[in-house]
């Protein structure tokens, strides 16, 4: 990671008097235009300026260790001193900013769109990320491999049932795709594998994060024919791209065999209406993917700091 100056206090204070870049149910991301690297997150805990200000004014900020060799997953790279819940969760924090756009269909805090409103607006994005170059996917297969070796997931929702689209932002003019969203292996529940490698880091939970519009619309969209179409082609793509970068499921937080594995493919291809013909096509090609370890495992190094809620493990 290329070295910046920090945004000051002032420059802080203006930027979260502004409208936020983004917001989720964990936090609200600001955008600190006086100083473009750089976004401030703010926890959906913290209710009023005042308060916030006072703290940003009265407190410093810690500098945290580039534990990801100049990646940008949209990290913490500071947090507000003496403010945090536990050890690791802050309250405030300076992180990367990361350009592209959501590929959301509906976001927290705006006006829900109408089922019609939202599959034209599927259809753009899933055309959108059909037009992708495989290059852009083969670099987020990249992604995954590092983010394992390091023991840091994309982050996920609902239980684990699907990554959220808004965690991977899609750029049109530098044809790539971002994941903005990460968490460290979690090890202390008893749904989660002690032994897993790859926490989300899997074919399975990628294409959960780049089908536009699959769960949030998912009964009102699943037989419009075009869309299945898209849908079968992104898939595709993505088996493709873990066919090239040689990633399995196997290894991840799901328990079992890839037996079990090719079930849970089987009942999720079912769910987007993908044709018995091409979903046994898929299965059969995931289930012969044989894994590489590109990157060496590195244990022990400095924890990420950073704002995030209540986990579904909770």
């Amino acid at each position: 990671m290329k070295k910046h100056e920090l945004p000051t206090k002032d420059e802080i204070l203006f930027a979260i008097s502004e409208e936020p870049l983004g917001m989720g149910e964990e936090a609200k991301v600001y955008k600190v235009h006086t100083n473009p690297d750089y976004t401030v997150r703010v926890s959906n805990e913290i209710k009023e300026y005042e308060s916030l200000a006072k703290m940003i004014f009265n407190e410093g900020f810690v500098s945290q260790k580039d534990i990801f060799q100049g990646r940008n997953y949209a990290q913490s790279v500071a947090y507000l001193k003496g403010y945090t819940n536990t050890p690791l969760n802050a309250l405030v924090t300076i992180n990367l900013y990361t350009p592209g756009f959501s590929m959301e269909i509906h976001k927290p805090g705006r006006k829900i769109p109408s089922s019609d409103e939202a599959l034209m607006k599927t259809i753009a994005l899933s055309k959108a990320v059909l037009n992708m170059p495989d290059a852009a996917i083969d670099r987020l297969y990249d992604d995954l491999h590092f983010l394992s070796s390091r023991e840091y997931s994309i982050d996920v929702g609902n239980g684990g049932w699907f990554v959220n689209t808004g965690n991977i932002l899609y750029s049109g003019v530098d044809k790539e795709f971002r994941i903005i969203d990460i968490q460290p292996f979690l090890r202390d529940n008893l749904k989660a594998p002690e032994n897993h490698t790859k926490g989300f880091n899997t074919p399975l939970y990628l294409a959960r994060g780049l089908v536009p519009g699959a769960y949030g619309y998912a009964k009102e969209h699943s037989k419009y024919p075009s869309l299945i179409k898209y849908r079968t082609e992104i898939l595709d793509k993505v088996i493709r791209g873990a066919e090239r970068n040689h990633l399995n499921d196997l290894g991840g937080y799901l328990r079992g065999d890839m037996s079990d594995l090719a079930n849970i493919w089987n009942n999720q291809l079912s769910n987007l209406n993908i044709e018995e013909k091409y979903k046994q096509d898929f299965i059969q090609r995931l289930c012969n993917i044989k894994q590489e370890h590109r990157y060496r495992l590195v244990r022990n190094h400095e924890p990420l700091v950073r704002v995030s809620g209540q986990t579904y493990y909770s």
